[in-house]
């Protein structure tokens, strides 16, 4: 049982639990004697008791009391209570790294600087003969404010439960143990696997030997995730991770992260070396080489670089860099970035063109981590109002955060003439921002300027920096613009620190509730300090417009009061163009009144002319309303303005491209799409179907499936289980398809654009085998499930489509018929262009397999006309289409449209 709070462990008092593992669980506690707090780690009295667990208990209290190092977490005490040992370690305020993770790859200098802390760790541990063996993020504490050589950060290395100590004079070893996963296996049998799967060695995995160089190899990926955001090797189920461990390379850092110095890159690559003796020797070599670079990041120019196992690769980099200087006596360095390599003449941007780089965070791990991020979108939100400027979108330019890509280079990416860099740091209530000017094509710095304010004047800094930024770049403002500039959102301080604390959850990646949830409860502090801030009611409405559109919560009442705050922010300041914004979007979610939202947004680009967001959305309104056109023209000009959004060219244009039957153009977007974001599962997929839909090859689509973890998030298209449901029904592979339910043991598949009970998909396959019986039982069991559904979401067009399959099934004809004609008679299939003809496919199903053949071939005329995600070839593929199959007229269409759909 957990120790309640208030149980006595010596003198030890305990106060709430912190976590729990296989070796134990552990606590927040308070030394009485000594008035501080401890974390103790208990082993429980059952485990107590077994020998095995015992020993292992005791070999971590005699590895972390032997260590004395800022950089490991300090043993206090030993101790026994009632049948359970505990130890009584120093307690570590912060998060763990697998924690810091969750929010995305960390800083190249704070990666850095982390990675050279563990090493430091990890080689003092080797020096008395202690290897780790269960090096992971979960393993590793940061602090902030400490004393880690950044000044920022401080790394602890916690948990030497799985070390052994070696025999004084050997060298150390490790006995591998079995079922990482469970940490709950025996520590003795030698051949077996203790750690943890994603950071184990492959010498770990085969169960030899090991020594402290196995402890490199989960460095090494543990810095290539901090660097990424992506581990260095995964797979599908847990032998498909061990046979890329043991057999794959992993992908480049620079596929994943552009910026990353190549020298950094060799690092990674020879830490993660298959074989031991192909990594680094010693952690102190590995500490030093990171030290190094994190001193010296600014030179890790693409230059040759010599092996490193000779260990004198960072002389030879820089000689090789004095040789660049010596040779190149016309080149003209500027301090902090390396000279570019002679290349061809770029084209030169206009200096009105301009990319503000995310500033440098200084703040990074405090209470006031947001405000770099917070006030970087906003000081691209004063610019975007400036029509005589280009501003690149933050989108593009969060991908050179922490970069040591000459400006030159950056310039010619993102196509611009002036670039903006700084940083952003609180110290005791100051708000201290740096902020440098540059003229890419010249290397001239144009302006540069440093604040020293309260936290107060926050928008005071960024509206004085937008205007001294247009000035200096020689755009001239509108009389109305400069007012724009000048005007602050609010009088009040504090709620307008939390809109930017706000900002920042919004703006974080990947689209998660918690964020939205978080983001809020921020506007809605702000408002109770200031209920009169009309940006901050504009904000909490694009809130609540989101958390109903990704249906965390589809309530009624969600959209009512988004619709409720967007007209407040335009009552509370009519000319905001970010309220009609709100007022757009509210129309665009809430009511579907596409013309509406598409007035309103037509006069936010009024007072917001270059911002990237209100034109992505004025594109999706075109694409709703059928415009194709404007649909490509909205991603033309985006793209200009966020060159580098992958999820621009994977939806805007990828999926437009794909629906409009532009095939090769769609197959195109998605490839930039993966160039950009190599993991974006869902653009993968689309391109697969791309294929499926042009050509009727399955290959591609089955190939992006094989690449992606078994059950990824796809977003919109709901998990990857759905896509392999529906490709494996395309295959008419009755028995992969039955296995599949079987393991995925899911009730629905669920996705933007479907709501399919997987007794639906058993009820096919069992159709394909000819099993009628139990294709009726399993029909059934979906219509019961749908009924369900249909109760909780009754006007959800998806549930009605989905139920009227099931009653077809059942050959109920006339109930099935009835959810034929309600989807006939939704808003959704009368007015949404794109939607509406994915509802128009679902009926033609239901009126195919409800016997009514010629009202099922004028919807599929319909839609192979026009656009559509219909095709001959999903036509002739997919079984749901058999009833009608042997038709003349089904024959005819398919033979009229076979030459036109071949795009």
């Amino acid at each position: 049982m957990p120790l309640a709070a208030g149980t006595r462990l010596g003198p030890y008092e305990v106060l709430g639990p912190i976590g729990a593992g296989g070796m134990g669980e552990v606590y927040k506690a308070r030394d009485t004697r000594l008035d501080r707090t401890v974390a103790v780690k208990v082993l429980p009295s059952e485990l107590s008791a077994d020998p095995e667990r015992r020993a292992r208990f005791e070999r971590e209290a005699r590895a972390i009391a032997s260590l004395a190092h800022p950089n490991i977490c300090t043993l206090h005490d030993v101790g026994e209570h009632d049948g359970s040992t505990f130890l009584v370690m120093e307690h570590l305020p912060g998060q763990t790294l697998a924690d810091r993770l969750l929010k995305g790859p960390l800083h190249l200098a704070q990666a850095l600087d982390i990675a050279a802390q563990i090493a430091e760790a990890l080689d003092a541990a080797h020096k008395h003969g202690i290897i780790h063996r269960d090096l992971k993020p979960g393993n590793v504490m940061l602090s902030s404010g400490g004393t880690g050589r950044s000044g920022v950060t401080t790394a602890k290395l916690l948990d030497f439960g799985l070390a052994k100590l070696a025999a004084h004079g050997e060298r150390p070893v490790l006995v591998s143990e079995t079922h990482a996963v469970t940490e709950a296996a025996p520590v003795t049998a030698r051949g077996t696997i203790l750690g943890t799967l994603q950071y184990m060695a492959p010498e770990q995995l085969e169960g030899k030997e090991a020594d402290a160089r196995t402890d490199l190899w989960a460095l090494g990926a543990m810095l290539h995730e901090m660097l990424t955001g992506k581990r260095a090797f995964e797979g599908a189920s847990a032998a498909s991770l061990i046979g890329n461990i043991m057999n794959a390379e992993p992908a480049a850092l620079a596929t994943l992260q552009p910026l990353t110095p190549p020298v950094l890159d060799r690092l990674v690559r020879e830490c993660l070396a298959k074989s031991p003796d192909d990594r680094p020797d010693t952690a102190h070599d590995v500490g030093k080489d990171l030290r190094w670079l994190r001193e010296n990041r600014s030179l890790a120019a693409p230059v040759h670089v010599p092996p490193r196992r000779s260990r004198w690769w960072p002389f030879a980099f820089l000689g090789g860099t004095v040789v660049v200087v010596a040779t190149g006596a016309f080149i003209v360095l500027r301090p902090g970035r390396p000279a570019p390599p002679p290349a061809p003449a770029a084209a030169v941007h206009d200096r009105t063109a301009i990319a503000v780089l995310p500033p440098q965070n200084l703040s990074a791990d405090g209470p006031y981590a947001y405000f770099a991020g917070g006030l970087h979108d906003e000081l691209l939100t004063q610019l975007s109002k400036v029509a005589a400027l280009k501003v690149i979108s933050r989108t593009s330019v969060m991908g050179y955060q922490g970069t040591t890509k000459p400006l030159k280079q950056i310039a010619d990416e993102l196509g611009v003439g002036s670039i903006v860099e700084g940083s952003v740091q609180v110290v005791n209530g100051r708000l201290r921002v740096s902020v440098q000017l540059i003229d890419a094509t010249t290397d001239q710095h144009l302006w540069a300027e440093r604040y020293d304010r309260t936290l107060d004047d926050a928008f005071a800094i960024q509206s004085d920096l937008a205007q001294k930024i247009v000035t200096a770049v020689g755009a001239v403002l509108t009389s109305d613009e400069r007012g724009r500039l000048a005007a602050g959102p609010t009088a009040n301080p504090e709620a307008y620190r939390l809109y930017l604390q706000g900002r920042d959850s919004v703006l974080r990646p990947g689209y998660l509730r918690q964020n939205y949830e978080m983001a809020q409860r921020l506007f809605e502090r702000a408002l109770a300090s200031d209920a009169a801030f009309a940006l901050a009611h504009a904000a909490l409405a694009e809130v609540h417009g989101r958390m109903y559109w990704f249906r965390y919560d589809p309530s009624p009442a969600r959209v009512a009061r988004q619709r409720a705050e967007a007209e407040e922010a335009l009552r509370l300041a009519p000319d905001l163009p970010e309220a009609h914004v709100a007022l757009g979007r509210a129309y665009y979610i809430g009511r579907r009144d596409w013309r509406r939202a598409l007035d309103e947004y037509t006069i936010a680009v009024q007072g917001l002319p270059n911002d990237v967001r209100l034109r992505e959305q004025i594109g999706y309104t075109h694409r709703r309303m059928g415009q194709w056109a404007e649909v490509f023209a909205a991603f033309d000009e985006t793209t200009r303005l966020d060159p580098r959004n992958a999820n621009l060219f994977y939806d805007l244009g990828g999926i437009t491209y794909d629906f409009v039957r532009r095939y090769a153009d769609a197959v195109r977007a998605y490839d930039r799409a993966l160039s950009l974001a190599p993991d974006l599962h869902g653009a993968a997929v689309r391109r697969g179907w791309t294929f499926v839909r042009w050509q009727g090859h399955l290959g591609p689509l089955q190939q992006a499936l094989d690449g992606i973890p078994e059950d990824a998030d796809l977003g919109l298209q709901g998990r990857a289980s759905a896509q392999r449901a529906a490709l494996l029904l395309l295959e008419r592979n009755a028995g992969g398809l039955l296995q599949l339910l079987d393991i995925g043991r899911v009730a629905v598949f669920d996705g933007q654009d479907f709501f399919l009970p997987e007794a639906l998909y058993a009820a096919w396959a069992h159709q394909l085998r000819g099993e009628r019986a139990a294709a009726e039982v399993a029909f059934d069991a979906a219509r019961v499930r749908l009924d369900s559904a249909l109760r909780e979401l009754p006007e959800d067009w998806r549930v009605h489509a989905a139920r009227g399959l099931a009653l077809a099934g059942l050959g109920r004809r006339e109930e099935a018929l009835r959810e034929a004609g309600w989807l006939q008679r939704s808003d959704v299939y009368r007015g949404d262009a794109h939607q509406g003809r994915i509802i128009a496919e679902d009926r033609a199903r239901i009126l195919a397999q409800a016997g009514d053949a010629d009202a099922a071939l004028d919807e599929i005329e319909r839609l192979l006309a026009g656009p559509s995600w219909l095709s001959v070839h999903t036509l002739s593929l997919d079984p749901r289409w058999d009833p009608i199959r042997n038709h003349a007229r089904f024959k005819a269409l398919l033979a009229k449209y076979s030459a036109s759909d071949e795009r």
